[in-house]
């Protein structure tokens, strides 16, 4: 028996999160699904509890597994840990 699983790509937050590089945050990350592709593309390091459970609550936002809200503080706090491990290699 197949299964369709539906993906919501279009999921939002109710407010952005706010990305950037050199303390530039010149990006807004509208939901889940852009989330995962801007930790795919940006993040140099891809480990880590706070990246995977962005990553994990994400992934399930856009499956219709948890509200879309839950991810949001996650990915943000991936974001910190990711801009100060950058920080701290220079």
């Amino acid at each position: 028996m197949n299964t369709v699983i539906r993906i919501a790509f279009t999921a939002r937050w109710r407010s952005p999160v706010h990305v950037g590089g050199a303390d530039l945050l010149d990006r807004a990350i509208m939901g889940p699904s852009e989330a995962l592709r801007y930790m795919h593309e940006h993040f140099h390091h891809k480990s880590g509890p706070l990246y995977w459970s962005a990553f994990n609550l994400c992934h399930s936002a856009i499956r219709g597994e948890v509200r879309t809200e839950q991810a949001r503080p996650h990915f943000v706090a991936a974001c910190a840990e990711e801009d100060a491990r950058h920080h701290l290699h220079y």
